[in-house]
């Protein structure tokens, strides 16, 4: 993979692919809970 092809990875798939699954979905932006702590409301934004 060159640098364009990951350019053209949408965050939200390659976070899909690790298990990921989004909160919250306003407009264009994604909210996840955090990877790195536990929460009981998303603040993670893509």
């Amino acid at each position: 993979m060159n640098i364009q092809e990951a350019k053209n990875i949408r965050l939200v798939d390659f976070l899909a692919g690790f298990g990921y699954k989004p909160v919250i979905q306003r407009g264009n932006s994604v909210w996840y809970k955090s990877p790195f702590r536990t929460e009981k409301e998303a603040s993670f934004k893509v």
